[in-house]
């Protein structure tokens, strides 16, 4: 795992005076935005077999994460459809009640959901979900920050130089960074799907103004 302040130190040369612990922050809060609209950190959970009887089950996930959202459920080697609270009750009013093989799931919380109708046996769960931070959590998997750290870093950027009447606020370049930003995400999520197909991708953008001492390393890409 990576944690958040070893991140600090690349933050801090674009926004001068400004505490770690509020980078840091601005850190973890970037990184649960990149990792729900891009759904890139996925996990396939180890498989688990059903209890008869029992219906609601834990996530096995990392410490400090939670499940964004269930990407793929199967019960005995068959798909499972996603089902809304409202649904269930209103379709299976009854499904306390129900036993048999389950062919709908609910997430009822970031850490733990249902299988309806109730197992009547030991079957193979087997399931792959898109994982975020907790608000609470201190790092992040190690492989995400590698492989997105410019995302993580333009997203920390934006939200730090947008902040009002702050030694370090910039509210053109914060601009800049949210588009490089919202870029990154795009291609995430792209890669997420398995759609890249490796075609290079060449981003021009014309500044607004922005210093040129902005950029460095994480303004590379713009052609100004």
């Amino acid at each position: 795992m990576a944690a958040y302040s070893s991140l600090v130190k690349e933050v801090l040369p674009y926004v001068p005076l400004c505490p770690d612990s509020l980078v840091e922050q601005n850190l973890r809060s970037a990184t649960i935005e990149f990792c729900e609209r891009s759904k890139a950190y996925i996990l396939d959970i180890d498989p688990f077999n059903t209890i008869s009887g029992v219906y609601e089950y834990d996530f096995d996930i990392p410490t400090g994460t939670e499940v964004h959202q269930v990407l793929l459920m199967t019960h005995d080697g068959r798909d499972m459809d996603p089902i809304s609270p409202r649904s269930l009750e209103l379709n299976y009013p009854d499904w306390r009640n129900r036993t048999g093989n389950p062919h709908v799931y609910l997430q009822k919380t970031p850490t733990t959901f249902w299988i309806v109708p109730v197992p009547s046996g030991s079957k193979e769960v087997i399931t792959s979900v898109a994982l975020k931070p907790s608000r609470t959590s201190n790092n992040i998997d190690t492989t995400i920050s590698n492989q997105y750290r410019d995302a993580i870093i333009y997203g920390t950027l934006y939200r730090l130089l947008r902040m009002p009447n702050r030694e370090w606020t910039d509210i053109g370049a914060a601009q800049e960074y949210l588009y490089q930003f919202n870029q990154e995400i795009s291609q995430a999520e792209l890669r997420a799907r398995g759609g890249d197909l490796g075609v290079k991708r060449t981003v021009k953008y014309k500044g607004i103004g922005l210093p040129r001492r902005r950029y460095g390393k994480y303004g590379k890409e713009i052609d100004y």
